[in-house]
């Protein structure tokens, strides 16, 4: 895959990697690598390149079913106005759920284990970036998505809710719900992830199995490594 910028050279340059299902993969690079503009690309949100993403067997680009099959959490969001939080949650996981009851209970359960129930009436707009992460959170995991994107999820979040988030991925996870993270943190993340993707400069430089302490290895290996 390839992507440029308007008159510019290549951002993206020969992106090539694989994501197993059932793996807890790990996006990393530098500020300014290609992270953002790839998960994007990824999610559907930019058409403008050259190659394909397939998601189990379907073309992203071409086929709106591909779009369908995963949730994406993203760095930043802006949400329609004349809305509060509750109502935008509820109705955008209405889309892909239709067990109304069942989706209002898991819906106040995670607000209550994300201690943000106090910011329900209020415009999504309106929140702190920590609440605005932990609104798109609920969402990802009411839409019970079997493959997850999450850009940098964690930043902005307290201890306490990072706590939350990561134990709620790795449950996930162990239930067969493909992750892959986006995150700067690598001491936070390497419990968890068994895959990575390393991306420098627009272009991929190493991708494959890791666990625990490797990961921190690999990344001083082919990131740090021709400094």
């Amino acid at each position: 895959m390839k992507y440029k910028k308007k008159d510019k050279n290549y951002v993206l340059e020969d992106l090539n990697f694989s994501i197993k299902k059932g793996s807890f993969h790990a996006f990393i690079g530098e500020n300014g690598a290609g992270k953002s503009t790839t998960i994007k690309i990824i999610a559907g949100l930019n058409n403008d390149y050259d190659g394909n993403v397939i998601i189990n067997g379907l073309n992203v680009k071409e086929n709106i079913e591909a779009r369908k099959s995963f949730s994406y959490v993203p760095d930043k969001i802006v949400f329609p106005g004349g809305i509060n939080t509750w109502e935008y949650i509820y109705n955008t996981a209405l889309l892909v759920r239709n067990d109304k009851e069942g989706l209002k209970v898991e819906l106040n359960n995670l607000l209550k284990k994300f201690e943000i129930e106090e910011i329900v009436n209020r415009n999504p707009n309106k929140l702190s970036s920590g609440q605005i992460k932990k609104v798109l959170l609920i969402l990802a995991v009411l839409e019970k998505s079997k493959f997850i994107i999450l850009d940098e999820p964690a930043s902005f979040l307290d201890p306490t809710s990072r706590f939350f988030l990561f134990s709620e991925l790795e449950r996930m996870n162990k239930e067969g719900i493909t992750i892959m993270i986006s995150s700067h943190i690598l001491e936070e993340i390497k419990k968890y992830v068994d895959s990575v993707t390393f991306i420098k400069k627009g272009k991929i430089i190493w991708s494959g199995k890791v666990k625990g302490q490797e990961l921190i290895k690999k990344y001083n290996e082919h990131i740090l490594g021709d400094r």
